[in-house]
């Protein structure tokens, strides 16, 4: 009996030193940035701790940083369940919920979390981001200008506010919004396409065109900045139709239906 009972106990060691180098181990990946060897050597430790809310937690980081939304979506709402680190989880699971487009979602989560800490500036961040996705531009604007005020050069907070004010009509603060982000972050193919959208809407052609080379420079794969800088070629005296056409028909083979849609109408 007594050799059983030592049997077991060396058991239960052997096991504590085995979990104690799996989690060591996963924090390590951790700490390296190597976020998939992270997230499988946690998964590691949950199937033989399952109880074990800091690993759980860990591994929806590593899913959220190697772009695995869903799996860490599911291990950020697990929590959320239990009440373990309540903030810090709907916080991650909205940033899930965001890269899904969940947009509604991410809006009712950071709603809790602002009724119960109206700074919590991630939230406003956050919510005011999913109101531009909605179209609830002032509500954007609210949210957004209140982060701003503590966060000056939150690069995505200002292209987000400055898709709001182009969208009410605020057409140079859009486009100071946007050159702040640029200032700050001038690789940014996103902030010289929305510059360029406003430069549209005003019908300054040639300003559109510089914009939208801008944007391509630094993503040769932007579908939806040929197509619009076509547009603008299309209507600019300082460019052909031939021009515009050429846009067009980079932008089809990148899949922009719209592009195709122009080919048909003007490019036979």
């Amino acid at each position: 009996m007594r050799k059983s009972i030592n049997l077991l106990l060396i058991a239960f060691i052997l096991l504590g030193c085995d979990m104690s180098d799996k989690k060591e181990e996963a924090e390590s990946h951790m700490q390296n940035g190597e976020y998939e060897a992270a997230a499988a050597a946690y998964s590691r430790v949950i199937k033989l701790e399952p109880d074990d809310n800091y690993s759980i937690f860990n591994r929806a980081q590593a899913y959220e940083k190697i772009g695995e939304y869903e799996d860490a979506y599911d291990d950020y709402t697990r929590l959320v369940g239990l009440r373990w680190k309540t903030t810090m989880a709907t916080l991650g699971r909205a940033r899930c919920n965001f890269e899904l487009e969940n947009y509604q979602a991410v809006i009712g989560d950071m709603t809790g979390i602002l009724n119960r800490n109206p700074e919590n500036l991630e939230a406003l961040d956050l919510r005011g981001r999913a109101y531009v996705k909605m179209g609830k531009n002032m509500k954007a604007l609210s949210d957004l200008g209140t982060v701003l005020e503590k966060e000056d050069d939150n690069v995505q907070a200002l292209i987000s506010r400055g898709a709001a004010r182009a969208r009410v009509g605020m057409g140079p603060y859009a486009i100071y919004d946007f050159d702040q982000a640029l200032r700050i972050d001038p690789n940014l193919p996103v902030a010289y396409f929305n510059k360029a959208m406003v430069f549209l809407v005003f019908e300054n052609f040639d300003t559109t065109v510089e914009n939208f080379d801008k944007a391509i420079d630094l993503d040769e794969s932007y579908a939806e900045a040929y197509t619009r800088r076509g547009m603008a070629k299309m209507n600019s005296r300082n460019f052909s139709l031939t021009q515009a056409c050429a846009d067009w028909k980079i932008s089809k083979s990148l899949d922009d239906e719209l592009a195709e849609d122009y080919l048909k109408e003007y490019c036979k």
